[in-house]
């Protein structure tokens, strides 16, 4: 019996993490996983590089929001575009998605 099995070890593939370019997750349960943007950026790929000016855009565009007086405007903009419950991603204690709240803005 495998103690917290892998993916990978459950279907007996033998390849180690730091060969894929992928995350291997438990059976058991979900890993914390992260985007970085400036890894976005250095990407060769073109999809990738054109994600990091979606997000820039994206993030320059509240600044603009700002700047024009509408900060309530972005803030509900930022709120929406945090992560929902279904995504689990970060560091919640129950691997349940944790929304921006307006305390934080």
């Amino acid at each position: 019996m495998i103690i917290r099995p892998r993916f990978t070890d459950y279907h007996g593939i033998h390849i180690p993490q730091s060969e894929l370019d992928f995350a291997i997750p438990f059976l058991n349960e979900d890993i914390p996983l992260y985007v970085d943007p400036f890894l976005i950026w250095k990407s060769p790929s073109l999809q990738d590089k054109s994600l990091h000016g979606a997000l820039v855009s994206a993030f320059n565009n509240l600044g603009y929001l700002v700047k024009k007086g509408k900060r309530a405007q972005a803030i509900e903009q930022l709120v929406v575009a945090s992560e929902c419950d279904e995504v689990g991603l970060g560091n919640s204690a129950n691997r349940s998605g944790k929304r921006i709240g307006l305390k934080l803005t």
